[in-house]
């Protein structure tokens, strides 16, 4: 979708008994404990409705743990966190957690997991479009559709490349009056129906670039197994040739003789080319 909104949870327990897509909330600086607890609850979630969103100003590198990082990665993996593009979106709360060791640790090994996560910094103003990123955690009841999806428009045809508009509620922001009434009405205005369509049309691209990409991999992998089944028939023909080939003729003769005085052979093989060879 076009606009997503996100209810941000600091509980494991509770997130399953929201109707809104959620947004746990995990603090840098304090890691979850009983994680297990939280891939049980995403198995069970439907599909798309999870994400995280990190928050905590700077923090040591040495007080970050490895086992911090590998938690966050295990829930890329779960069926219902959100993808972009097929990437897995994390918002941080901060401008400063982007810079942090703990992101670039945390890519660095999504990496060496063959993931590309995409990481949105969340802005607390409405009026901030300085970058093609479109996340927000508004403390004000009234969020103002109508600029950000004007802004997202410009940002689309600059081909900047915006991300999803994401809006992250709390708890007394889930269903104001005013946000359902000046969503009801967003539907009517141009702006969002041009909008919406590019943003339709910019999926169906990445989707057809991804079945591509799957393509192309697809061949590879093929071109490869061919190339290590021609590398063996290659190794298995010139062990032949040097194992066997190379011996001398009474030796071979010598050999079949055996075989048909241990019954693995028929006599009338030895002399004609038409007789069954083996019994079995």
């Amino acid at each position: 979708m076009l606009i997503n909104k996100w209810l941000i949870t600091e509980s494991f327990s509770e997130i399953r008994h929201h109707q809104l897509p959620v947004a746990l909330l995990l603090a840098l600086d304090k890691e979850p404990v009983e994680i297990s607890e939280l891939y049980n609850t995403l198995q069970k979630m439907p599909q798309r409705s999870f994400s995280i969103l990190l928050s905590g100003g700077y923090v040591p590198p040495e007080k970050i743990s490895d086992t911090y990082v590998e938690k966050i990665i295990g829930t890329f993996f779960q069926p219902c966190y959100y993808l972009d593009n097929y990437h897995p979106v994390l918002f941080l709360d901060g401008s400063s957690l982007a810079s942090t060791s703990f992101c670039s640790r945390l890519i660095e090994k999504c990496k060496m997991q063959g993931l590309q996560i995409l990481t949105l910094e969340v802005k607390n103003r409405q009026g901030d479009f300085e970058t093609n990123q479109f996340a927000y955690k508004l403390p004000s009841g009234y969020i103002n559709y109508d600029a950000i999806v004007k802004n997202w428009l410009c940002q689309y045809l600059e081909k900047k490349n915006p991300s999803e508009i994401h809006l992250l509620l709390s708890e007394t922001q889930r269903a104001p009056t005013d946000i359902i009434n000046v969503e009801q009405s967003l539907a009517e205005q141009e702006s969002y129906k041009i909008a919406n369509l590019f943003h339709e049309k910019q999926k169906l691209i990445e989707e057809y670039e991804h079945e591509l990409d799957l393509g192309k991999i697809a061949e590879k992998s093929a071109q490869l197994y061919l190339t290590m089944q021609k590398e063996q028939t290659l190794t298995n023909v010139d062990w032949y040739y040097r194992e066997y080939e190379i011996l001398p003729g009474w030796y071979k003769k010598f050999g079949h003789l055996i075989k048909v005085l241990t019954g693995k052979r028929t006599f009338r093989s030895l002399f004609s080319n038409n007789a069954k060879k083996y019994k079995h």
